[in-house]
């Protein structure tokens, strides 16, 4: 790829899901309104030694992980595949309008799109987020994501419907000992979009 003008054009958002929720097979959520902002939030953290003064200036830094956040404008979208990410955001909300059970992990230790099963009860509630531009060759997966914070706001009365979404994503591995490798190789998104 050459250097030039990056300019990606209107983006489609779709969505799996666990396999027995309403967006068990790709769903497309909606169009963009505008540009879709993506922020890696890298966690570092300083390593103080005493010799080398512990005066704020670190011998060394240590990477602690990270995370994606993902904000988005829906203008064109589906109310009931929206609702279906809320619900599953909530750790399986049995109904839109109504929470999960407080505690409840979303990822349960489970793979990937792991339907609730006999032994747990629940199943994998993260979400694949897909965001695909025709303009651009790169589409982007957060493989593990989820509605956060402030997760939906959207706007009722006579003029169109905007839906404002906040996501979160995060390298969930079902072991966190990982054959002893913990963290490495986690992924968070890659340009593979979901089928």
């Amino acid at each position: 790829m050459t250097r030039d003008f990056q300019v990606p054009g209107p983006a489609m958002v779709t969505v799996k899901g666990r396999s027995d929720s309403a967006i068990g097979s790709l769903q497309q959520l909606g169009l963009s309104e505008g540009p879709i902002r993506v922020n890696m939030n890298f966690v570092h953290a300083d390593l103080q030694v005493n010799a080398w003064s512990a005066m704020g200036v670190p011998v060394d830094i240590q990477w602690m992980l990270g995370s994606v956040n993902i904000s988005m404008n829906l203008i064109h979208f589906d109310p009931a595949i929206l609702q279906a990410c809320v619900m599953e955001s909530q750790a399986g909300a049995p109904t839109f309008g109504s929470t999960g059970r407080g505690g409840q992990r979303l990822g349960n230790g489970l793979a990937r799109f792991a339907p609730a099963g006999a032994v747990t009860g629940w199943g994998n509630h993260y979400i694949g987020l897909n965001i695909s531009s025709p303009m651009t060759a790169l589409p982007y997966r957060f493989l593990f994501s989820y509605l956060t914070s402030q997760p939906a706001e959207f706007n009722l009365g006579t003029e169109k419907q905007i839906v404002v979404l906040n996501w979160r994503a995060i390298p969930y591995s079902q072991d966190p000992w990982n054959g002893g490798l913990a963290s490495f190789g986690a992924q968070i998104f890659d340009n593979s979009p979901d089928t």
